[in-house]
């Protein structure tokens, strides 16, 4: 009796056999025509932000794109970087916009390795997309891929394509009716009008520009030309690159050491911020924005020529070329939508210092982290540089009108003394407060613009024992000397108040401050504290893009008593202290008195 399974195995192999040839026939079907190069790359990297990967071409391959699909829709094309690695120079994700797959930053920049990694014997082109935006026009039944001559690449962990999670609102047919009304997919991206026909946005560009030139040319005596993208665009294609999200523009600084021109960086976005624009200093440029159209931004960029004659630049080059000093022959004007712009003078000599011999292709995709070359690492803007920019820009729109819960606190204590002084005083909030409590203050702050609103706001209270001076406590001597001089004219004891203060500044400039108030007290003097604990570190922030360090409760009561002689009368840590809009962070409050020696 013949065995029922191996006659089935039999059969199973028959058809297996069956298949086997139909594959192959087709396997040999759709292989490219005799003489067509061989796709050989991968999307090594991807995320719901940004996709990126290599192709492997012999050298001397003519430039062809990777094009990025969705559903139907071919959403964009970019021409891969020939000599790119994977790992290029990262910068601080505050500056590239992304923390996704970033490197945090802490002294500069980090490089990985640039060779090696691909193991191919032909030329590595290296691309990216990002992707951001698409997932709403998608939903899981769609399929999102990458192409390189009409082939789909693998992609890591995925096969050959990616599709949602989750449905989004719209579809690939709704994306295709935007992208034939002119939308495109941005160098962030996002899907918005191509900047190329976009003439609302390029006024209002223009405008900021112009303000900004004003600023910078009559105060620092510098030209602001376009830069990078803006400047790309204007030589290329005379005019906006579509994909492009934003303007460009720099200047030459007179200095030639980095730490002088990033220095010159803080005293423009001061000046800027006296003119009327908000600023945002990053730690290699600066933003830009119309203060009534917050969504409007340029970017200012401080190149410089260092010691040795060459031009360096913070943010960073792709390319390979030197550019000197001779070199440089200034500035010219061009036609541009919406007016007239400068541009250097060797304008395509820049475009190929900053982007390559290459900048002729277009590159929707391209990345600065895996992209860039060389970097000016010592002109990079400190966090007590950004601070001192972030507060006076914090003050200069916002204003509170009553005192602060940590006020309440403190001034209903009975043992609270006549005198006051406000460390880290801002625009004068609890100052005021304190005033018209009938106390004497002294506001120190280190930002002139905090101490202009808030003597202004005392002038208009009609307070006239309340008085602000600006003091950096950064600098040696200079707290000390202010809080002898208050002490020097108080009747009894004095209070030391710093609210929101502490949190602000680095560790080594804390102990400045607290060994000047240790060394000035006298006994029964008092000391009130209030600042973000080690506990809120991982908590949301509503005002999240200024320094901000986090510590323990515990071991500041520790050097508070034993260290610096304070006797402390009162201390808590929680939340539900200083709730501000949707946001309750984790504070310690400590009230202590100077003991006897």
């Amino acid at each position: 009796m013949p065995d029922r399974d191996a006659g089935l195995t039999g059969e199973v192999r028959r058809r297996a056999g069956a298949v086997a040839r139909r594959v192959r026939t087709r396997l040999r079907e759709a292989r490219p025509n005799a003489g067509a190069p061989q796709v050989l790359g991968v999307v090594e990297r991807v995320g719901r932000k940004q996709l990126a990967g290599w192709i492997s071409v012999p050298v001397g391959t003519p430039p062809t794109p990777v094009t990025l699909h969705v559903g139907h829709v071919q959403l964009s094309s970019t021409y891969p970087t020939a000599g790119g690695s994977m790992d290029g120079i990262a910068v601080s994700w505050s500056d590239e916009g992304r923390a996704e797959d970033q490197v945090p930053v802490k002294r500069g920049v980090a490089a990985g390795p640039r060779e090696g990694r691909r193991n191919s014997p032909d030329e590595i082109r290296t691309f990216s997309f990002q992707i951001q935006g698409v997932w709403a026009f998608m939903q899981r039944r769609h399929q999102l891929t990458v192409r390189y001559l009409d082939q789909a690449l693998p992609i890591v962990g995925h096969g050959t394509y990616l599709s949602p999670r989750s449905n989004g609102d719209l579809t690939p047919d709704d994306l295709a009716e935007r992208v034939a009304d002119g939308h495109v997919l941005t160098q962030f991206g996002h899907i918005t009008l191509s900047k190329k026909v976009d003439t609302e946005w390029q006024a209002a560009m223009m405008g900021l520009y112009r303000r900004t030139a004003e600023v910078v040319g009559e105060r620092f005596g510098h030209d602001v030309f376009a830069m990078y993208g803006t400047l790309l665009g204007a030589v290329r294609e005379g005019g906006y690159i579509g994909h492009d999200a934003d303007f460009d523009c720099a200047y030459v600084s007179g200095h030639t050491t980095g730490p002088e021109a990033a220095a010159e960086l803080v005293e423009i976005a001061l000046a800027l911020l006296e003119a009327g624009l908000h600023v945002d200093l990053r730690h290699r440029m600066l933003h830009i924005h119309d203060p009534d159209q917050r969504r409007l931004r340029i970017d200012l960029f401080h190149l410089f020529f260092d010691n040795d004659e060459r031009l360096r630049c913070p943010w960073g080059v792709a390319g390979t070329s030197t550019l000197m000093r001779s070199d440089w022959t200034g500035t010219k004007s061009v036609d541009f939508p919406g007016g007239r712009v400068l541009v250097p003078a060797n304008a395509e000599q820049m475009v190929e210092h900053v982007y390559g011999d290459d900048w002729r292709l277009p590159k929707p995709g391209f990345n600065w982290t895996l992209s860039r070359t060389d970097v000016a690492d010592d002109a990079t803007l400190s966090d007590a540089q950004r601070s001192r920019v972030y507060w006076a820009a914090f003050y200069a729109r916002n204003s509170f009108a009553d005192g602060s819960t940590f006020f309440d606190l403190v001034s209903g204590r009975p043992d609270l003394p006549g005198t006051v002084v406000d460390i880290g005083c801002g625009d004068g909030r609890d100052s005021r407060a304190f005033g018209a409590a009938g106390r004497r203050v002294v506001g120190l702050d280190q930002s002139a613009v905090a101490i202009d609103h808030a003597t202004h706001g005392a002038t208009e209270a009609g307070l006239e024992r309340v008085a602000f001076e600006v003091c950096d406590v950064a600098v040696p001597g200079a707290l000390q000397a202010s809080l002898e001089e208050v002490i020097a004219g108080a009747e009894g004891p004095v209070a030391f108040y710093l609210r929101f203060f502490l949190h602000a500044v680095h560790e080594q400039v804390q102990d400045v401050v607290l060994d000047a108030i240790a060394s000035t007290a006298r006994p029964g003097d008092l000391f009130a504290a209030e600042f973000r604990t080690d506990k809120d570190e991982a908590n949301a922030k509503i005002h999240g893009n200024h320094y901000r360090r986090f510590q323990s409760a515990e071991t500041f009561r520790s050097s508070l008593e034993e260290r610096h002689g304070f006797e402390v009368l009162y201390d808590i840590e929680g939340t539900g202290l200083s709730p501000y809009r949707n946001e309750d962070p984790v504070l310690y409050r400590v009230i202590a008195r100077r003991g006897s020696a």
